[in-house]
């Protein structure tokens, strides 16, 4: 009989800790333990490199899939990083952060955004010097452009503080095209 207890509580024990696998759309307000997966695969057309120009600039970025964790809130959620460079006009590279880890990336996708018109896909750019936030949604029915809208909130700051090349994110609206 007390082997029989033992294997009940076990049993209960590990259903409490499994993980609920919940469809990303229907993220809303996070669970603990709870894992927000990309099943309907919503992320697959924004998955690849794209490229545009921006001030006679090229912007490339490169969006990949991943699994994150939040640890305020103790829940999994697939991500799309995106780790970007910037050359100038004689393809010279300005900065880029392709060597950085999925986690650390400086672009992180938030959600979507349902309004009349279209879906949009919110992201976050975040680094120690500035913060803001970025709208990507498809500029054509085969989705092999996307339009590009940053804006933040602060001011950019000054050379001296070290964080120039930050304030070379593309600013304002362009198109970017897949390739």
């Amino acid at each position: 009989m007390k082997n029989i207890l033992i294997i009940f509580v076990l049993s209960f024990i590990g259903c409490k800790a499994q993980q609920q696998i919940v469809p990303l759309e229907k993220s809303g307000i996070p669970v603990a333990n709870t894992y927000y997966k990309d099943l309907d695969n919503e992320f697959a057309p924004y998955i690849g490199t794209w490229k545009g120009t921006f001030e006679n600039k090229t912007f490339i970025i490169t969006f990949t899939k991943f699994k994150g964790y939040n640890s305020l809130y103790e829940f999994y959620d697939d991500r799309l990083a995106g780790k970007y460079t910037m050359l100038d006009s004689n393809g010279n590279v300005l900065y880029s952060t392709y060597n950085l880890a999925n986690e650390d990336a400086k672009v992180s996708s938030l959600g979507f955004v349902e309004n009349t018109n279209h879906t949009k896909l919110r992201f976050q750019f975040s680094d120690l010097c500035i913060d803001g936030e970025i709208h990507i949604s498809f500029n054509n029915i085969q989705k092999t452009q996307i339009y590009w809208k940053y804006f933040t909130y602060q001011e950019f700051v000054t050379d001296d503080s070290g964080c120039a090349p930050y304030n070379e994110m593309p600013r304002g609206e362009f198109v970017l095209t897949k390739q």
